[in-house]
């Protein structure tokens, strides 16, 4: 296993198999959405592709972010897990993949693993600070004036979290969810986090023991503020299938009632009302 981060392969095998099986039982639940947000990463869009095609919705606009891609692992990017542990001692790497506010070593400036190189998608990017210190080193290098914005060198799970969850709160929620629309997220497991970690109001000392399985939709009821997962027709228990980590009895508290969740009629039957939108996929 590698440390991925912002690193930009194609969604692997399996992973085009996880993504057409959510979009398959997102279908036969039925479910429909009206606009889709994912991060600018290839692995994150192709999976919502997947989904759609499933959903017969390929059509629908998908809104592209980095503040929704995956954790910055800095230097690590693209290093074997085993090796970084055999060179630093896994009690560093465990910090490293673990720790709530520790950074891996940064990347350089000049390195692949530098999301400032990738100019692809740079000229793109409005939404963060001017890097004084990298504008200057690089119009010296040009010859000619360019303004180079401040991007993660390296992040923590803390680091990661003061992105996503403001662009699920000040994009998402005024966008889409404030007005009503069925929402599809498609992302990265620590970027999820950040915004379940909002949602759920998850305690930071226990982020780390939160464990999101690869492809697996997973439901947030905005009016009852919960989260829930689908029947595959299995027969099985997911909570048993699905490793979500001790962290699971904050993410799958029970639903608040709402006051309409019970309307009666003249016999007095309460009736429920639902709305859900998906999270993760």
């Amino acid at each position: 296993a590698l440390f991925t981060g912002w690193e930009d392969p194609n969604l692997a095998v399996d992973g085009v198999e996880d993504a057409k099986n959510a979009g398959r039982l997102l279908r036969r639940h039925g479910f429909e959405f009206d606009v889709v947000y994912s991060s600018w990463l290839t692995r994150a869009i192709e999976t919502a592709w997947y989904v759609l095609d499933e959903l017969d919705m390929a059509w629908l606009p998908i809104v592209k972010s980095w503040r929704l891609n995956e954790r910055h692992y800095g230097a690590l990017t693209g290093k074997s897990k085993k090796m970084v542990g055999n060179i630093y001692g896994e009690a560093q790497l465990k910090k490293w993949r673990r720790g709530f506010a520790i950074r891996p070593p940064p990347a350089s400036s000049y390195s692949f693993s530098y999301p400032g190189n990738d100019y692809r998608r740079t000229k793109y990017v409005k939404d963060l600070r001017v890097s004084f210190s990298e504008t200057l080193n690089r119009s010296i290098e040009q010859r000619k004036f360019q303004i180079h914005r401040k991007f993660p060198k390296s992040e923590s799970l803390k680091d990661c979290m003061a992105r996503t969850i403001p662009f699920y709160t000040e994009k998402i929620v005024p966008e889409a969810v404030a007005k009503g629309k069925r929402v599809l997220i498609t992302s990265h497991e620590n970027a999820i986090r950040g915004i379940l970690m909002h949602l759920c109001e998850i305690p930071e000392e226990h982020m780390n023991e939160l464990h999101l399985p690869n492809g697996l939709p997973l439901i947030y009821n905005v009016k009852r503020k919960c989260i829930s997962l689908l029947d595959d027709g299995s027969g099985r228990d997911p909570m048993e299938v699905h490793d979500f980590g001790s962290a699971a009895q904050y993410l799958f508290r029970p639903c608040e009632l709402t006051d309409e969740d019970f309307i009666f009629d003249e016999d007095e039957s309460a009736v429920s009302s639902d709305a859900k939108e998906t999270v993760n996929a």
